[in-house]
């Protein structure tokens, strides 16, 4: 596991990002003008040269950007285009950064520079993270995930923070803390005492690339004499305890929202384990491969908070349908971006 390093001043970080980049390689640096100004102006002055070109950038140094930020810096005037410098970017603020016209570098090797005549599109690089001193929450660990699943289950609503705090059953310093990181980067804006979801697509897209299937569910398979779907749907309601949850979920429940692939098994998240009782009643072996049902206990059990009915049967949110189908085989992918593309997509019957 690579070493996490914390950056605690600007004077830190100025010096951290001039030990990087004056590190020689295809992109070369040389600082015109290093040393803080004082007064209104650029923080520094650095020229890039790649081949035989050459830009010359304004520098901004920020610990904490925000899209805020990035909005007062595309702002300021001046002749030279802009370099954001930052600990770490995350990829909504490279995407904020681009849609301003705002170069931007982090510590980790991500780049993005569009300059006269200059196009860099760079990955972080393997090594040692650097990250400010107080990190940005992670928004898609299995508990904090909820919050990005009722905003995005619900995107045309206007939550109070003490509605997604009930919404979601986390503690209320949990959620003041991913509201706020939300709201930094303005994937989430304030109207008043309310908050609205402002970008649907960047959040979910930042969640299918962090999200890990294996990592949040443990499935069984179970083979069944029968292989009409529904009914095996039917039976399985019928055979869980009544204090049992379930949500169906992957092709099953994409078909019955938006069909568009022949779905091949049953796929549902239960609370717990069938016991051999439930099993006999539901006439299920389970198998280690090729079942016909897939039961999945959930690391956490936030995709019960956020369900729809579809005639008998509980879904899970087509947001968490999508996610579960993106990593799966049976041609999960296409079912998923099929059930995205409709335009019914997160909105209940």
């Amino acid at each position: 596991m690579s070493k996490q390093r914390a950056i605690a001043s600007e004077v830190e970080l100025r010096q951290t990002a001039r030990e990087l980049l004056d590190r020689q390689g295809i992109v070369r640096w040389r600082w015109v003008r290093f040393e803080p100004k004082r007064g209104p102006g650029a923080d520094a002055v650095v020229e890039l040269t790649l081949d035989e070109r050459k830009v010359v950038f304004d520098v901004a140094f920020k610990l904490t950007p925000t899209a805020r930020d990035l909005e007062a810096l595309a702002n300021q005037s001046g002749s030279r285009p802009r370099l954001l410098i930052a600990p770490s970017l995350s990829e909504v603020l490279v995407g904020h950064c681009r849609q301003r016209g705002i170069n931007c570098a982090d510590l980790n090797g991500r780049l993005w520079v569009n300059a006269a005549g200059v196009f860099i599109d760079r990955q972080s690089s393997e090594g040692p993270r650097y990250q400010p001193k107080l990190p940005p929450p992670d928004l898609f660990q299995p508990k904090s995930s909820r919050l990005a699943r009722a905003l995005l289950a619900q995107p045309e609503r206007r939550w109070t923070a003490q509605e997604l705090t009930e919404r979601t059953g986390l503690s209320q310093a949990l959620v003041y803390r991913l509201i706020a990181h939300l709201v930094r980067e303005a994937v989430l804006v304030r109207e008043g005492q309310e908050l609205r979801l402002n970008q649907f697509d960047v959040l979910l897209d930042q969640w299918v690339r962090k999200d890990d299937w294996r990592k949040r569910t443990t499935i069984r398979q179970y083979s069944l004499l029968t292989s009409d779907l529904e009914e095996i749907a039917r039976r399985l309601a019928t055979a869980l305890p009544a204090s049992g949850q379930l949500a169906f979920t992957q092709w099953f429940a994409a078909n019955l929202r938006h069909p568009y692939t022949t779905p091949p098994v049953v796929s549902a998240y239960v609370s717990s384990w069938l016991d051999e009782a439930a099993e006999k009643e539901l006439r299920a072996r389970r198998v280690v491969d090729g079942g016909v049902l897939w039961l999945i206990v959930p690391k956490d059990e936030g995709v019960f908070r956020e369900t729809q009915r579809v005639g008998e049967f509980v879904l899970a949110c087509d947001v968490q349908i999508y996610l579960d189908l993106l990593q799966v085989g049976f041609r999960g992918p296409d079912q998923a971006q099929a059930l995205r593309d409709w335009p019914g997509f997160w909105k209940t019957r």
